[in-house]
């Protein structure tokens, strides 16, 4: 096989908690319930002959690109031969919440897997995605996971993720980073709602999608709007607009929301977009790495 092609999908917290305590290397240890849904980036890897590793993705210089460091990862690891030139064809949104990098560098760690007949099994493929972020544990694994530690266990459930209908909406500013969203949780702010992804689960497991949509739940949601204020109004616009429930995706600064009927989300669209908000329709989907 010379060369191969995979859709990196997008990652979607239904469920982000934040404990109190740290964990490994003084991060906080969370309890996180995600899901893929169906924007994706497309990543293509083609085996060379000469030990070389190019990204071909404009926006990012190699070397500060996470998929080239999972590719370097892998040739080291592995001493492997040749090279690699990855094509990466962006539709996920940068710094939105969305696991846009964590998802193509993962991947890269499964395209490897195939594309050099490692057959590396999941436990294998995490113990790789550790060395190279938190984020991108799930993403190699996907399907609908339940996170832990300090993002570095990812357990798979027995389910199914839920049928959600979903209108994306990412405004033109950038959060500097996920770090930085970190650092401003203010005491006594987490941790505090834990019980609603227990819920959650449950109603998952039902097929119940109006328990589903109120007890999804973001930690960050609170301490991201007090320097982003817009991530509260494109919540109370889409709700306003039809929406089940809203929330913050991930560290964000994108926000999702959850509608029952199709022309509620073209009409909630239609209102965001007039406001210069970049808008996508997705879905939930079981986007398994194996």
């Amino acid at each position: 096989m010379e060369n191969i092609s995979l859709k990196a999908h997008a990652k979607l917290n239904l469920s982000l908690n934040i404990l109190p305590e740290l964990g490994k290397g003084g991060y906080y240890r969370v309890k996180f319930l995600n899901t893929g849904i169906s924007i994706f980036d497309s990543v293509t890897i083609h085996r060379l002959k000469r030990q070389i590793v190019r990204i071909n993705e404009i926006r990012i210089d190699n070397e500060e690109n996470i998929a080239y460091r999972a590719a370097k990862l892998m040739f080291d690891k592995f001493d492997l031969p040749g090279g690699v030139s990855i094509d990466i064809t962006k539709s996920i949104p940068a710094r939105a919440g969305l696991g846009g990098g964590s998802t193509d560098a993962a991947a890269v760690i499964n395209g490897f897997s195939t594309l050099f007949d490692l057959r590396l099994g999941n436990a294998e493929r995490l113990a790789l995605a550790r060395k190279i972020g938190m984020d991108v544990c799930y993403c190699v694994t996907g399907g609908l996971c339940e996170i832990g530690g300090v993002g570095e266990t990812v357990k798979r459930l027995p389910l199914k993720p839920p049928d959600l209908h979903l209108l994306i909406a990412t405004p033109h500013v950038k959060k500097p980073s996920t770090s930085w969203a970190y650092s401003t949780i203010k005491s006594g702010e987490t941790g505090k709602y834990t019980e609603k992804m227990d819920n959650l689960i449950r109603a998952i497991r039902e097929k119940n999608p109006y328990k589903i949509v109120s007890n999804i739940h973001n930690d960050f949601e609170k301490p991201v709007q007090r320097d982003y204020p817009v991530t509260g109004d494109l919540k109370k616009l889409m709700i306003e607009n039809g929406a089940m429930n809203a929330l913050l995706a991930g560290s964000g600064l994108s926000v999702f929301g959850i509608f029952k009927k199709e022309q509620d989300i073209i009409a909630s669209k239609r209102e965001l977009e007039k406001n210069n908000v970049e808008c996508r329709i997705a879905r939930t989907v079981d986007d398994r790495g194996d």
